[in-house]
């Protein structure tokens, strides 16, 4: 029972590491994460929400046409 629990301590700090690279990208670029975002990044890290999910979900909010995104862009 405890090696399950060590895997899924080590898989959440793997999540939490790409992610903090990722939001250290975004914030290189000038941009800041809202913080509806940064609610579905630590649920896909504790395993609450997937990839897909939060792909959907922002697809959703930032519809895009052509070159012009229809959404909130930034709060």
């Amino acid at each position: 029972m405890e090696a399950v629990f060590d895997k899924r301590k080590t898989r959440a700090m793997e999540k939490q590491t790409a992610w903090n690279y990722a939001l250290g990208l975004i914030k290189i670029d000038g941009l800041k994460p809202t913080p509806e975002f940064l609610a579905m990044v630590e649920k896909e890290v504790r395993g609450e929400m997937t990839l897909s999910e939060i792909e959907s979900s922002l697809n959703k909010k930032y519809r895009m046409k052509g070159d012009t995104v229809i959404g909130q862009l930034a709060q």
